[in-house]
């Protein structure tokens, strides 16, 4: 079985996007920052760009974001943004 990260994405609207996921490339301030499973627990800046994440090996998904927070920690990925869009 594959090792996974829950990932969550959230903005005042709700819940954006949420699922098991490989791999999560986050926008910031200093430029991108990826996690994968067993990433050290880590709190970071969000900045504006993609969300972008794969899952079941090579499909992938994004959302725009244009700052916020983001929280890693036990592979649980918890991104709270202050808005989103779909990203192409």
């Amino acid at each position: 079985m594959e090792d996974r990260i829950a990932l969550k994405v959230v903005t005042a609207e709700g819940v954006v996007l949420e699922r098991q996921v490989n791999y999560v490339s986050i926008p910031t301030p200093d430029g991108s920052v990826g996690i994968l499973c067993d990433h050290a627990p880590m709190l970071c800046a969000v900045g504006k760009g993609n969300v972008r994440c794969r899952f079941d090996g090579t499909q992938t998904d994004s959302v725009a974001v244009s700052g916020g927070v983001a929280s890693v920690e036990n592979n649980k990925l918890v991104i709270l943004a202050e808005t989103k869009n779909t990203a192409e």
